[in-house]
């Protein structure tokens, strides 16, 4: 039984809005933990699904893929540092079955890390075209498929079939298998006059999904990616060097857990107090609005 279809929506979404504080209360997100719970690596910045308020910033990034080259070194060093300890290694973006060369990123993050969880996280379009070996490339790396279930015109019963009949491990993202997917906005400050070390302590991706991205470390997604947020509106969400670890210049791994459990300076943009929730699912007009809240 799913016990996940047991839950009323309401007492979901109430747990949602309540962690926040409950974070601050715990000071969770400032614990060095033992091993990075989930690691992010972006495959494709731009995604082929422009949902409105994206905290990757999707909706505004050009065509941009992750280079192999760099991807390889990036794993490398990591796998040194960490010797296997992360929980779960994720494939992602944007959205990364964009990328032409994605079977080879799954047999490079295999490579180094023989015996960490590892999934793609996609929206699941692309699925249904996939050829055989994309699955076999799954089969053999041992690669999960997690497919985030947006409330659009796909068959997802049938796209999890598809993955099952190909024998590939395959999930849905969160609990938007029973519970349709909506969004919030995470305002950003755009003065950043936010508390960092409040903003740090209730943040939901702070030391939990930390993002890895042409060789530097940083404590959430946002971070790396505001770029194009800056770029498309004409702003200045400075990112001082403060901001992430050099992966190259790092010499351990406990170097690593002790800067992700830090407040960042970018942390004052984060107006995490003032998440607006459940704003519903919609494709993005690329308006200021989305991530501003105004």
């Amino acid at each position: 039984m799913n016990i996940k279809k047991l839950v009323p929506r309401p007492l979901i979404m109430m747990r949602r809005e309540m962690l926040p504080t409950w974070r601050k209360i715990t000071k969770k997100n400032m614990q060095q933990k033992k091993m990075i719970p989930i690691l992010h690596l972006h495959l494709a910045d731009h995604c082929n699904l422009d949902c409105r308020g994206c905290d990757n910033f999707s909706p505004l990034a050009p065509e941009v893929f992750a280079d192999v080259d760099v991807f390889e070194k990036d794993c490398a060093k990591m796998a040194d540092l960490s010797q296997g300890r992360i929980e779960e290694i994720q494939l992602l973006g944007g959205e990364p079955l964009l990328h032409p060369q994605i079977n080879s990123f799954m047999e490079i993050v295999r490579r180094y890390f023989p015996t960490n969880k590892i999934s793609i996280v996609t929206n699941g379009i692309l699925l249904q075209t996939k050829k055989d070996v994309f699955w076999e490339a799954c089969r053999r790396y041992k690669i999960e498929i997690i497919v985030t279930k947006y409330p659009i015109q796909l068959d997802f019963e049938k796209i999890k079939q598809k993955a099952l009949a190909q024998n590939v491990p395959f999930s849905f993202y969160g609990n938007t298998e029973t519970v349709e997917k909506t969004m919030e906005c995470l305002p950003l400050d755009l003065e950043g006059k936010q508390d960092p070390k409040d903003s740090f302590l209730r943040c939901a991706r702070a030391n939990r999904c930390v993002s890895l991205d042409n060789g530097k470390i940083y404590t959430c997604s946002l971070i790396p990616y505001v770029k194009y947020f800056n770029d498309h509106f004409q702003q200045n969400l400075t990112v001082t060097t403060a901001d992430y670890l050099e992966l190259h210049q790092a010499t351990s791994y406990d170097e690593i857990l002790n800067f992700v459990c830090k407040p960042m300076p970018f942390c004052r943009y984060c107006n995490i107090k003032g998440t607006i929730w459940d704003i519903g699912y919609g494709i993005s007009n690329k308006d200021i609005s989305e991530w501003t809240g105004k």
